[in-house]
């Protein structure tokens, strides 16, 4: 494990990141082969005993890269557990990460992060790749970039779950495709992209055969894969668990893969002898190691630790089992300059049937300036001073309107002029279109007072595609006369690069004006009142 001085001149210096090789980590420094040992560390904030005032930075999640107590804490309990890398999957950007992130690198820890956060993720069951899920993306990029200890990001997790869902890789593609441009745009440190899925038998190999196949210039295709693992139960074998089938499966998979989660929890404590098989000479010819499910004990009983109400933290068994696990292996290590990949880097990819209904047709890359033209041109729009279930009210309307241009579908690969706007762009542009096919009544923009008519704009304004036509888009997009939208130049998305911040600087603005607009209000209401 690397020291506090080797981290230090490795900053200095620019090269403790690891790079890949084939279907392998290395050191860049050393040429050693890398192997993942890793724990989840993430605490659910609904069954944290702590009390943490994170003041006007709160949010759903704890980040715990950004809790300077709990993860200086921890990181002891981390290196006697033998671990070198962390999966953490809710990162705040807005927060500082540089004390943990330096201690953990320090430690010789690694992180590898996720890029959603719980509201802002692809939705397996209404997915969709719209300009604030890329701002929440590169945003985490932006703020975890700098950190030499930055093993990876993951662009999902077990978004296709099932056959039912697999529609929704596209978008998980399209994202990935994205946020690996942005890198390139922004001239960061190439930090790699990846997915990690469930282990659904029945989709278990196409969606990892659709995550590295077909892309030429390896834009869309992830750099390294992870497959939640949980086939290992109690005291099994690499035969009767299921390990030495899913080593046959992946043994030509062109990028490094390794369990994004193991540790099944039907025998308690977790014995972890697993561990032993997937460091040993049978597996680690195809796998590059895997993270433990999970640091933190919460109701779903997969902790190694349990922390009391005052911080204090308790070992638990599976600690000590894991801890040996981790301890006692010692896989063999290659070295890059003698390592030449014998896997194909082409992959072909598989036909839709029904248990595979992904289009290898993903979707463009969100186009702020597209959008915001269509927001501003609606005369109808939702009802600001309403409650508004948005996907049901865009349901209601899209039965008595034409909402193709709106609607993205990852089976198909058709993705309407719109389809990557906002949900709230979306749905006005639904309610526009119903407002204009009915003469512009002042019915048709009610819908129970939850839509509401644009005094700004005016009657009879066109959607934004009829006001500017085809070619003012183009130019938007950054695309030659005539070309189809089907993907973001480089240069269009070191552009995004500064709509984000303008997007978020304009965010703030707007919401400082409408706190203004609403105290205003209720002071004159209330002068009013006392006077009458």
């Amino acid at each position: 494990m690397r020291d506090n001085k080797t981290y230090k001149k490795a900053i200095k210096n620019g090269y403790w990141h690891e790079v890949i090789k084939g279907n392998k980590f290395f050191y860049k420094d050393s040429g050693a082969q890398f192997y993942i040992k890793g724990i989840a560390y993430q605490q659910s904030k609904a069954e944290c005993n702590e009390h943490w005032d994170f003041g006007f930075m709160d949010t759903a999640y704890i980040d715990p890269l950004a809790n300077t107590t709990t993860c200086l804490r921890d990181l002891r309990y981390l290196k006697d557990l033998g671990i070198n890398t962390v999966r953490v999957y809710s990162i705040n950007p807005m927060a500082d990460h540089d004390t943990c992130m330096n201690a953990f690198g320090e430690a010789g820890i690694y992180v590898i992060a996720d890029l959603s956060e719980p509201s802002q993720s692809v939705d397996r069951k209404n997915p969709s790749w719209d300009f604030s899920l890329f701002h929440r993306y590169t945003s985490v990029v932006d703020s975890m970039h700098k950190y030499p200890n930055m093993l990876g990001f993951f662009a999902g997790n077990e978004v296709s779950n099932d056959c039912n869902t697999t529609a929704a890789s596209p978008f998980v593609k399209a994202s990935i495709r994205d946020t690996k441009m942005y890198i390139s745009a922004s001239k960061y440190r190439k930090i790699p992209v990846g997915y990690s899925s469930n282990d659904d038998a029945e989709t278990r190999e196409k969606v990892a055969n659709y995550f590295v196949c077909d892309d030429s210039d390896g834009d869309s295709r992830v750099d390294f894969y992870g497959i939640n693992m949980y086939e290992w139960c109690g005291y099994s074998s690499f035969v009767h668990s299921g390990y030495r089938d899913r080593t046959l499966d992946f043994q030509d998979y062109p990028v490094p893969i390794f369990f994004s989660e193991f540790g099944c929890n039907l025998q308690r404590p977790r014995p972890f002898t697993e561990i032993e098989a997937l460091y040993s000479d049978r597996m680690t010819h195809v796998w590059s190691g895997g993270i433990a499910y999970m640091y933190f004990e919460e109701t779903n009983a997969y902790g190694v630790v349990r922390i009391q109400q005052d911080g204090t933290v308790v070992k638990l068994a599976d600690y000590e089992n894991l801890k040996q696990g981790f301890h006692k292996v010692h896989p063999k290590v290659l070295h890059a300059k003698d390592y030449q990949p014998k896997i194909s880097a082409y992959i072909k990819c598989l036909s839709q049937n029904a248990a595979w209904r992904a289009s290898s047709e993903i979707p463009p890359s969100p186009n702020s300036d597209k959008c915001d033209c269509l927001q501003s041109s609606l005369s109808c729009i939702i009802s600001p001073v309403t409650v508004v279930d948005k996907p049901v009210l865009l349901g209601e309307v899209c039965q008595v309107t034409n909402c193709s241009s709106i609607i993205a579908d990852g089976a198909t690969g058709e993705y309407g002029e719109f389809s990557l706007c906002s949900l709230e762009q979306r749905l006005g542009y639904a309610l526009n279109s119903y407002h204009l096919s009915q003469n512009l009544s002042s019915e048709s923009c009610h819908w129970d007072g939850r839509a509401f008519y644009n005094f700004k704009i005016g009657g009879g304004r066109k959607t934004c595609a009829e006001e500017l036509g085809q070619e003012y888009l183009n130019v938007l997009d950054g695309l030659p006369p005539g070309t189809q939208n089907k993907r973001l130049s480089q240069s269009a998305v070191g552009s995004l690069h500064s709509k984000v911040q303008t997007s978020s600087d304009a965010l703030k603005l707007e919401t400082g004006w409408k706190i203004i607009a609403t105290v205003a209000t209720v002071v004159t209401v209330f002068i009013l009142k006392s006077y009458a």
